[in-house]
């Protein structure tokens, strides 16, 4: 890790002599993108690069709720992207709004990495745990173990309170214990990191949370989630039908849906294309989004287009 952090370093300072460095992260940045922005940008003053956050969507629902707790106020950072700017991605690896690439960190398995100055793609539960691992190795003092609460926060509501498949062992078993030794409201962090919907919520609202847009090959795949243990077949489809309709208005190639349901333990995939055709695919466990579906996903488009099956 020390390795990497000098790195990144000398990337960022490279990207300076040139500008002001942007930090962003996806559109509609949940905790875990929010977080993981405001620790890269607290390193990269640590060194004395200059910086900001630039957030062009507003934060999530749960991200206007948690991040206060956390004494971070995110309205400063909402903010455009310019053609010329120098980019540094956080929880993502595609820029969605123009500049130049200038560091990529993130936590979403790629076969079809960036081509950046830095690019730091590891498997975690959370970027903004990459993030932490990064600030410690970099020797930046962390008073009140505040970078330490921001990853354990980052960590139960970026894995559905450590259900999701995409936290490694190691990583459960030290948020475990640091949210323990820290006194963390853990009762708090599962009901936010369970994230249960309100399914009386219009259908519309609902066929779009979490809803994230991808680049494939220059496909479009939009993909959105609702997390629930009550979801009725009524319901499903009145959502479904929403979706279809978001599918063709957006223009995009497909669209992901699933349902997450953390106290069963399992997510349902419907995948929609733009020809009218709707694929279902049920999972026995809480499969990651970013770890286990769009990876896939990507590569069945990418195939596709070479035209060879092969991935």
């Amino acid at each position: 890790m020390k390795e990497t952090v000098l790195q990144l370093e000398a990337a960022l300072r490279r990207a300076a002599a040139q500008g002001e460095l942007v930090i962003t992260g996806h559109d509609a940045p949940d905790v875990d993108s929010c977080l993981s922005c405001a620790m890269l940008l607290e390193l990269a003053r640590f060194w004395g690069i200059p910086a900001r956050i630039a957030l062009p969507t507003p934060p999530d629902e749960a991200a206007m709720r948690v991040l206060p707790r956390l004494g971070l106020d995110p309205a400063p950072w909402r903010g455009g992207i310019g053609g010329d700017d120098l980019l540094a991605l956080v929880d993502h690896h595609q820029p969605l709004h123009g500049g130049r690439l200038a560091a990529v960190i993130d936590h979403h398995p790629t076969d079809y990495p960036p081509q950046a100055p830095f690019v730091f793609i590891s498997s975690s539960g959370a970027c903004a745990m990459m993030l932490y691992r990064l600030v410690c190795a970099a020797g930046m003092p962390d008073p009140q173990h505040r970078f330490e609460r921001m990853a354990v926060t980052a960590l139960y509501l970026d894995t559905m309170a450590l259900r999701s498949a995409k936290i490694p062992q190691e990583e459960a078993d030290w948020v475990k214990a640091r949210a323990a030794a820290l006194h963390m409201d853990v009762d708090w962090l599962t009901q936010e990191g369970l994230g249960l919907e309100d399914m009386g919520r219009p259908a519309r609202e609902l066929a779009r949370l979490s809803l994230k847009t991808y680049d494939f090959g220059g496909a479009r795949v939009c993909s959105s989630y609702v997390q629930t243990d009550t979801m009725t077949q009524d319901k499903l489809r009145e959502i479904l039908a929403e979706v279809r309709a978001a599918l063709e208005e957006s223009g995009a190639a497909r669209w992901v849906f699933l349902v997450q349901d953390p106290v069963r333990g399992r997510t349902e995939e419907y995948d929609l294309t733009a020809n009218g055709e709707t694929q279902h695919i049920g999972y026995d466990f809480l499969a990651s989004r970013g770890k286990n579906i769009m990876p896939r996903v990507e590569r069945e488009i990418r195939c596709a287009q070479k035209g060879d099956g092969k991935p």
